[in-house]
């Protein structure tokens, strides 16, 4: 169980991507214009960075990305270099934003990955944490 003040963090940090911003729980219509011809299916903003919320070297957080990206490719899916950043902007993390992919994909690939969370983006244009069982 992730504790309150790592889930206030996810809830408050900005995704980017090209030019979009999204943020959990506020609708994003950039995003749903984006997935319309993959409804029902849905995007993944995600990292390898820190695994289970432990920080690492940049080093390996480079490497671990490198990989995923390399997944994401594989399954077929667009993948768009981003980042995810706190409010004040004193912690950042690469990511991904990828799609189309599903919520049970998703799921699978922040346990793979060993991620706390990811942000799962439904076809409707709304980013929702994803949490590892």
């Amino acid at each position: 169980m992730i504790d309150e003040q790592t889930l206030l963090a996810y809830e408050q940090t900005d995704y980017k991507f090209s030019d979009i911003t999204i943020n959990i729980g506020v609708y994003s219509d950039a995003v749903k214009q984006l997935l319309i011809p993959y409804a029902p299916l849905g995007a993944i903003f995600i990292t390898a960075w820190n695994p289970m919320g432990k920080v690492v070297y940049d080093e390996q957080n480079h490497r671990a990305n490198k990989k995923l990206k390399s997944i994401l490719l594989e399954m077929g899916l667009t993948v768009i270099d981003g980042y995810g950043i706190s409010p004040c902007g004193s912690w950042r993390e690469d990511s991904f934003f990828a799609y189309p992919i599903d919520k049970h994909a998703s799921q699978r690939l922040c346990e793979a990955f060993s991620q706390n969370a990811v942000v799962y983006v439904d076809n409707n244009g709304y980013p929702n944490l994803i949490f590892h069982s």
